[in-house]
């Protein structure tokens, strides 16, 4: 009986640890349940969030052009775990979509997004070197120009804000 006793107030006594452990974190609207994202990364799947309206007028714009650049709306039956944290366009353009507020969830083959990626980021460097080429056109013997600068992008980074 007294080994009973004891586990019991150990039961309580880890209990009361766990309270002191808890943290928060503020709910980011945008984050996607688990089972959701490993569901698209085993279909090979890319996904986002996409702007389909502004003050509650259609962004045709810009839903155009990520349609263009081969995204693809969701529907309900490919996310049914999103049904209670999400709502569904009864009717209008985007009648069928995932929404969340203002966005709709889209998709996309993760290796096309990757050349997108990889498209752009050679662009970027092609105009930089670009820049850099005629920077140094201009230089002069009598006062030389050397360019020592050095771009580093950094993703992921969380906003900090003071207390």
């Amino acid at each position: 009986m007294n080994t009973r006793n004891e586990s019991r107030s150990s039961d309580v006594r880890e209990n009361n640890m766990r309270e002191d452990d808890w943290t928060f974190e503020e709910p980011n609207a945008l984050e996607l349940p688990d089972s959701v994202r490993a569901k698209f990364d085993a279909e090979g799947m890319a996904h986002r969030w996409i702007r389909i309206s502004v003050r509650g007028v259609d962004d045709v714009l810009n839903v155009g052009k990520r349609l263009q650049e081969g995204w693809v709306l969701v529907t309900p039956d490919e996310v049914p775990e999103m049904a209670i944290s999400s709502a569904v366009r009864d009717e209008g353009r985007y009648q069928g979509a995932v929404c969340r507020g203002d966005l709709a969830l889209a998709k996309m083959p993760a290796g096309k997004v990757k050349a997108k990626r990889t498209f752009y980021e050679n662009k970027a460097n092609d105009m930089m070197d670009a820049v850099n080429a005629q920077l140094m056109k201009s230089s002069d013997s009598r006062m030389p120009i050397t360019n020592s600068s050095r771009s580093v992008t950094t993703r992921g980074r969380q906003p900090s804000f003071q207390d």
